[in-house]
């Protein structure tokens, strides 16, 4: 397993907090498929499946922090678009050529960037976007979810 799931990494809120553990679960997947050498297609469908589900987590965050008055919106927003570049070049690299990308590497990354990711800059927006939910009727935003 790349990355055990804990209340370390839960931000207290439902939907931030499912997502997330979906992105770990998909990181385990794809650590599996290398590690237990499941062949280039494996590998290719868990990189899809990642660079699918960052995209929806963070398009989810971003509509959840936006109508907040969280200060440093635009600086997490342009880290989101980096890591989207980033994990769909690792993608376009292993479809081009499997062994030009160190899966060690690449592993070693997404568990850090999880880790970092989900313990300092989502934990920093979550206690805005709960502030701002609590002054909605019903604790939630009108068409989300």
């Amino acid at each position: 397993m790349l990355i055990q799931w804990s209340e370390a990494l839960e931000v207290g809120h439902p939907i931030i907090d499912y997502d997330h553990r979906m992105l770990v679960n998909i990181a385990n997947d794809l650590h599996r498929a290398v590690k237990f050498k499941q062949g280039d297609e494996s590998v290719i469908g868990g990189l899809k499946r990642l660079v699918q589900y960052i995209e929806t987590h963070f398009a989810r965050e971003e509509a959840l922090f936006l109508d907040t008055r969280y200060p440093h919106v635009e600086k997490h927003m342009k880290n989101h678009r980096d890591i989207e570049k980033l994990v769909h070049g690792f993608l376009i690299a292993f479809e081009t050529d499997p062994r030009a990308v160190d899966m060690e590497k690449l592993l070693n990354f997404l568990k850090e960037w999880l880790i970092k990711h989900i313990g300092k800059l989502d934990k920093g927006y979550a206690p805005y976007v709960i502030h701002a939910e609590t002054k909605t009727a019903y604790g939630r935003r009108k068409g989300f979810v």
